[in-house]
């Protein structure tokens, strides 16, 4: 009885304290999506780098644009964990039952396909899935979000046992 107390209780914990938690897990997630993009730049020469793009559309040219890019990148990751969280984990679990982080992938494979292959990267005009720049940049970013995807449910797992 007192076991089963204390999983309610910390589920209960975990509730109480779901936002800033969220926002936890999606910094750190974004921090493993930026590894990942900088090995995956490193590796294949491709300058795909999310963060400078961000600051140099933001505020140009500036001294400032790379460390802008990241807050905005930053913000942007949080805001997905936060969207994770309150929204599409809630419905899928309803839905079917599998571990939090495989709804987490599945989330941001669906993040990059609507948001990023048909819309960002499009409207830079690198092409859909940003063929025009190379044919690695689908595998690339397909890396990097599903790294985020599985930093982001195994930190929110953490938190709910």
């Amino acid at each position: 009885m007192k076991k089963e107390q204390n999983i309610v209780g910390k589920k209960q914990e975990f509730k109480n304290n779901k936002f800033p938690k969220l926002l936890i897990a999606g910094f750190l997630a974004t921090l493993a999506f930026n590894g990942v993009m900088y090995l995956d730049i490193a590796v294949t020469g491709i300058p795909l780098d999310i963060p400078k793009t961000l600051g140099q559309l933001t505020v140009g040219e500036s001294e400032n644009a790379e460390m802008i890019g990241h807050t905005i990148h930053i913000l942007n990751g949080m805001g997905l964990a936060l969207l994770f969280g309150y929204v599409a984990l809630p419905i899928s679990k309803r839905i079917i039952r599998l571990p939090i982080w495989i709804y987490a992938v599945t989330f941001m494979i669906v993040e990059l396909i609507v948001t990023v292959w048909f819309g960002m990267l499009p409207a830079l005009g690198a092409g859909i899935a940003g063929l025009n720049i190379a044919p690695e940049v689908p595998i690339m970013t397909l890396f990097r979000h599903i790294i985020f995807g599985i930093v982001l449910g195994v930190v929110i797992r953490r938190w709910n046992d």
